[in-house]
């Protein structure tokens, strides 16, 4: 009698979102003698975080990543990637995190096995974070 076995199909990678729009700014409270405005092309928020959080975000409880590697090219360029191994991790939660906002986007990351953040810089500037892809 032969049996067969369901095998776990592995989830479909994905990456952050390399900009947030549509989002809405307003002060909910305004100081005396102010006046809020939103600017014609409102803010940019560009990707410039990435964390990996034990359990939901309210919980904050970020995981330290567990592996580094750099490399430099021939004009001084650096790319930098930060690599989490989520698989052993008990209810890890991907939190991509935004330029002039606190809003971040957050998902399970239940049946992924690693996170990887990349970043780079030219000679004599920061980093500025190009790609999060978790697979």
């Amino acid at each position: 009698m032969a049996h067969t076995f369901a095998t776990a199909v592995p989830p479909q990678p994905f990456a952050c979102p390399t900009e947030l729009t549509g989002t809405e700014q307003h002060a909910k409270l305004i100081p005396e003698g102010w006046q809020a405005a939103v600017q014609d092309s409102g803010p940019r928020h560009t990707l410039n975080g990435f964390m990996v959080n034990l359990g939901p975000v309210s919980k904050a409880d970020g995981s330290i990543y567990d592996d580094v590697k750099e490399s430099t090219d021939t004009k001084g360029n650096v790319t930098s990637r930060l690599i989490w191994n989520v698989k052993a991790l008990e209810d890890p939660y991907a939190v991509c995190a935004y330029s002039r906002t606190s809003l971040v986007l957050t998902r399970p990351l239940k049946g992924y096995s690693e996170c990887v953040a990349t970043s780079r810089r030219s000679r004599d500037t920061q980093f500025q974070m190009v790609s999060v892809v978790c697979r």
